[in-house]
């Protein structure tokens, strides 16, 4: 090969590269709005599950996403609101699943609903390096403020679809309540007395006892069922909360991943 075809070599590979360069370029600045967004969030996921909150800025967002300061700046203005999406994201997804599963399931209003917190369950233990970079970030306890605006947003998303169900119930003749909305609230209030039940769980297993991370996980969901039972109009045991194998693969998951 002469001189010559090597450089003409060398210049087609660059020219390719250049491109493909461009290519991409052209395919980004088409993307529509909510499409950017998610490819923002998808890099902040990808760098947050690899390097952890605090090794991660928002310039190496920038570069992962191959976007500028003002694309960025056009749908988050700080590194705590990429948290918030995430969050708000993972939240519409776990409840879409629940949500097709309880529609899909055979039986009264009670078995729904059911069907509804195990498909949950059944999420959380697949979404285990997810939720292990949320409990990372969200159980410290200078982020006391941010988890509770994370969880107001995931219960405003929550709350339509757990009033719908308890409606349901209502209209079956299963369920005994005189105010579906207020009841939605409550159930949705129990979520934020688990942020300390589970760093205790997590830190148990983490110390090589999983059995006693279970246990006080399990005590923790049986007495959230009974009040549900109770709000619902419902003997006690109706509600399904607590399920000791699904904390089990979900607790080793998050703590055998740290």
């Amino acid at each position: 090969m002469t001189d010559r075809d090597m450089r003409h070599g060398m210049h087609t590979k660059a020219g390719g590269a250049s491109i493909r360069g461009e290519e991409d370029e052209r395919k980004r600045l088409r993307m529509a709005p909510e499409e950017r967004r998610e490819s923002i969030l998808d890099a902040a996921q990808r760098l947050f599950l690899a390097r952890g909150w605090d090794a991660v800025t928002i310039a190496d967002v920038l570069a992962e996403a191959g976007i500028s300061k003002g694309g960025f700046y056009h749908h988050f203005t700080a590194k705590e609101e990429l948290l918030d999406g995430l969050v708000q994201r993972m939240t519409w997804q776990g409840m879409s699943v629940a949500q097709a599963a309880q529609k899909a399931a055979d039986g009264d209003a009670l078995s729904r609903f059911n069907a509804f917190i195990a498909a949950t369950n059944r999420w959380r233990v697949h979404r285990a390096p997810e939720l292990k970079f949320i409990a990372d970030v969200l159980l410290r306890p200078e982020n006391d403020a941010l988890f509770h605006r994370i969880n107001a947003e995931a219960s405003r998303v929550a709350l339509p679809m757990l009033q719908e169900m308890i409606d349901e119930g209502v209209a079956e003749g299963c369920f005994t309540v005189t105010d579906s909305q207020m009841a939605a609230e409550v159930i949705l209030a129990l979520g934020p007395g688990r942020r300390d039940i589970s760093q205790k769980a997590i830190a148990i297993a983490e110390d090589g006892d999983v059995d006693d991370a279970i246990r006080l996980l399990n005590e923790r969901m049986i007495a959230e069922g009974a009040m549900l039972d109770r709000l619902l109009g419902l003997p006690i045991g109706s509600v399904a909360l607590a399920d000791p194998d699904e904390f089990r693969m979900m607790i080793a998951e998050i703590a055998g991943s740290r």
